[in-house]
């Protein structure tokens, strides 16, 4: 564990970062929140966008008070950023860029805050990240008790979906629906998950533990398809190495006693899969009804096809604008309305462009800023990725574990971000920023002259 006093500078009084602490809490706690706590004006602002400019002003106090410190990501960031306002003019429905370019500064406002605010002073920092890592297991909490309630023939709080209205729901949490929800949580899932593999000393194993077994009921609890498959990925990833060893053991007619032992959390996950396989295979079969609503939108089973075929359409159509203004594109908040003009369509609201949104970030990244635009979020992913990962193995073990789950957890978010959903998300940029104040918490215990190593 790294010294406390090394990190103390000159900067906000107690009761002001008391309150940052508390502030950046409440942002963590209503990352995913869609359908709760949000003011419509024009478009949505939710609560955790809506007190950002309050962090903003702390962060600017104590940077004029002890310095500004660099912030992970913000220089390819900003000239984004500067590019998504400069084409404002050239979407088919310019308040929806403005409103997406305002929900961008608040992002930006984020990252900046959180390494001012807490990357030079470990408790608060440790504070922050124990608090981020709780908040997914309070969240995942409340959509069991989505699915949990109606069972018992009460309401089901806040939920959008049902696979047997008023009985059986699709736990969303407070996200706009269950897919959403999923996502959200597999970034818990994977963060707790790393630090729980690590033995992190941020927190009890035990607690750790708790935590990443709640956030998995979660992840089941919503039935998000792609939620589950990830949830699997992310437990086949840790254990392949340990089935790579067995396979060459096999060839080499050997058994290590070694192998066999590693091998036996992966044992046990697969009877977990197992177990969960011949559980909801019981359930649809007594259930055939049940079944045909969890494939249909698969195309499997003679059921419909939408769901697949709406995403494969709407990145169709996502990279045909690219190819239309290839350049500079469209800007991000225009990719809707360009996407309606294929369809003969004009949008002249916020609620009417919600037809037509692209369904994949990095496309629709494409799409809204052309080839031009996109070499400064192309540089912006490879920094908040790769900077962090070629820090780790320089830093206190402390910080290495948080940095690898950080990114770790990172790269499953752009994943499935990938299948639905928008890339200006809260939750998304509340764990770069996070991300960020980590890695400059991290550089800053490097001896002087070794914390511009890791930046190349």
């Amino acid at each position: 564990m790294p010294s406390e006093s090394s990190f103390r500078t000159p900067g906000l009084s107690k009761p002001l970062q008391r309150l940052a602490i508390f502030i950046a809490c409440l942002i963590i706690f209503t990352s995913s929140f869609d359908i709760f706590l949000v003011i419509e004006a024009g478009g949505n602002y939710r609560l955790c966008q809506v007190v950002v400019p309050i962090l903003l002003l702390l962060a600017v106090l104590r940077a004029r008070r002890a310095g500004e410190m660099p912030t992970l990501g913000a220089t390819p960031l900003g000239f984004w950023l500067l590019f998504q306002v400069l084409f404002i003019p050239v979407a088919g429905f310019w308040p929806k860029s403005l409103g997406y370019c305002l929900w961008l500064v608040l992002n930006f406002a984020l990252l900046f805050s959180f390494v001012q605010l807490f990357s030079d002073h470990l408790p608060s920092l440790r504070t922050i990240l124990r608090w981020y890592a709780v908040s997914f297991a309070v969240i995942a909490l409340f959509g069991i008790i989505q699915l949990a309630l109606p069972l018992l023939g009460f309401g089901g709080p806040l939920v959008t979906q049902w696979w047997i209205q008023d009985s059986l729901a699709r736990a969303n949490g407070f996200s706009y629906e269950p897919s959403y929800f999923a996502t959200y949580l597999v970034i818990g899932f994977v963060f707790v998950g790393a630090l729980r593999h690590a033995e992190s000393p941020l927190m009890p194993r035990t607690l750790l533990s708790v935590i990443y077994w709640v956030v998995a009921a979660g992840i089941f609890a919503s039935s998000s398809r792609m939620g589950i498959i990830f949830f699997f990925v992310d437990i086949f990833l840790y254990n392949l190495r340990p089935w790579s060893i067995l396979l060459k053991d096999a060839v080499r007619l050997r058994v290590r006693l070694a192998t066999l032992k590693a091998l036996a959390p992966s044992i046990a996950y697969l009877c977990l899969a197992v177990a969960i396989a011949q559980g909801t295979a019981s359930v649809l079969e007594a259930n055939p009804d049940i079944a045909l609503r969890f494939l249909n939108g698969t195309g499997l089973s003679d059921t419909a096809a939408h769901s697949v075929v709406q995403r494969a359409d709407s990145l169709g159509d996502t990279l045909t604008v690219f190819f239309q203004h290839p350049l500079l594109g469209q800007s991000l908040g225009g990719v809707s309305a360009a996407i309606a003009d294929l369809h003969g369509e004009r949008v002249t609201s916020f609620e009417a462009t919600k037809a037509f949104e692209g369904m994949n970030v990095f496309a629709e990244a494409l799409a809204a800023s052309g080839i031009i635009g996109i070499i400064p979020f192309i540089l912006f992913l490879r920094e908040t990725i790769r900077r962090p990962a070629l820090l780790a193995p320089t830093v206190d073990p402390f910080y290495a574990t948080l940095l690898r789950a950080l990114v770790r957890a990172l790269v499953f978010a752009w994943a499935l971000l990938q299948f639905n959903q928008n890339m200006l998300r809260p939750y998304l940029w509340v764990h770069i920023a996070i991300l960020a104040a980590v890695y400059n918490a991290a550089r800053r215990s490097l001896p002087s002259g070794e914390q511009t190593l890791p930046s190349t």
